[in-house]
């Protein structure tokens, strides 16, 4: 007896792989959605990037990139109010595409937000500086050690810049430059003067600041903060045709000359060494100094030889030695008996 629907049950076999082969073409074909972002789209962003741990590992170089971003930390940091698009303004839609080589966020970037005047707000004149700084070797790729903005500003961290402090204490103010310039390897390995920290802490301003002073100078006030030169430059803040402008300043040593302000009282120890004369008038005095101190000494102890006799000295020092232990030694030995009494007998 055959089945009536065994016909049906062949076809149907036949064309299930026929059917499957289909839809699959068609879902291959048919373009991936795509989501576009508005202009204030942070929180979708964090679906993703709040994630943590949230990682990618580059085909090519095979370096593991992390894009986790701490929610709180960034909320709580100066940009927390800033959308993610930005800063990120090649991120238009998820997927994400790029059409060249991804770009770097600038902090130069014009900012949508308004300052205290009324003017769009923005940190391009701060990027100008800093890009013409002796710094800016970070940015043009010459030396990775060198700082960049997030250096002081986020320890490295763009999603945790802190607001700027109106008020900074001096030490605070000094660690932002002593915290890489104090590394000697560091500073060997970018050709700069390892012994400029330990030179300034050798001066009249960092030993103020030992004392409790909080307006004397520190790296900032005379190297600038972003704009930062070298010395042989002449637009340099300490080059010798404006170091009398930084040093006479009204809020520092108003109506300072040339011969002030050229006298290393910052670094002396810096051009002591690239100066003989100064080297050897350096020694000269340490010399004089010691001894005199040892002339001194030596008039002190010929004094108390000849007022008292150094063998009346010694046989007093030895009378109030043997006192003294003598004393002692009783003290003692009437604890010990004491002890006895109460723990033994």
């Amino acid at each position: 007896m055959t089945c009536p629907q065994k016909p049906f049950l062949v076809a149907i076999l036949i064309l299930m792989p026929l059917m499957h082969a289909v839809s699959f073409a068609q879902l291959a074909e048919r373009p991936s959605e795509r989501i576009v972002f508005s202009s204030d789209d942070t929180q979708r962003c964090f679906k993703c990037h709040g994630m943590a741990n949230f990682a990618f590992r580059d085909s090519m170089t095979l370096e593991v990139h992390n894009f986790s971003v701490n929610s709180d930390i960034f909320k709580a940091s100066v940009h927390g109010k800033v959308p993610c698009q930005q800063c990120h303004i090649e991120i238009k839609e998820y997927p994400h595409t790029f059409e060249r080589s991804r770009p770097k966020v600038s902090c130069g970037n014009e900012c949508h937000a308004i300052d205290s005047t009324g003017k769009a707000y923005t940190h391009s004149l701060v990027v100008t500086e800093f890009q013409h700084s002796v710094h800016r070797k970070a940015l043009t790729g010459e030396n990775p050690d060198s700082p960049t903005c997030l250096t002081c500003h986020g320890q490295g961290n763009p999603h945790a810049v802190g607001r700027v402090k109106k008020t900074i204490t001096i030490k605070e103010k000094m660690s932002l430059c002593v915290s890489c310039h104090e590394n000697a390897t560091l500073m060997v390995k970018s050709k700069v003067d390892p012994e400029a920290v330990s030179s300034y802490k050798r001066s009249f301003h960092y030993k103020a600041i030992r004392f409790g002073q909080n307006n004397t100078a520190v790296c900032q006030d005379c190297h600038t903060v972003h704009h930062i030169l070298p010395k042989d430059s002449t637009g340099s803040s300490i080059a010798i045709e404006n170091i009398s402008k930084t040093c006479g300043r009204e809020t520092c040593h108003p109506g300072a000359r040339m011969n002030f302000s050229m006298s290393g009282a910052n670094h002396l120890a810096l051009r002591i060494e690239r100066e003989p004369l100064l080297f050897l008038e350096e020694k000269f005095f340490i010399f004089l100094t010691l001894g005199t101190m040892a002339m001194l000494g030596v008039g002190i102890v010929l004094d108390i030889q000849r007022t008292f006799g150094w063998i009346h000295l010694l046989g007093q020092g030895a009378s109030w030695v043997n006192a003294t232990t003598g004393s002692l030694r009783g003290t003692l030995g009437r604890l010990l008996r004491l002890s006895k009494k109460i723990l033994i007998d």
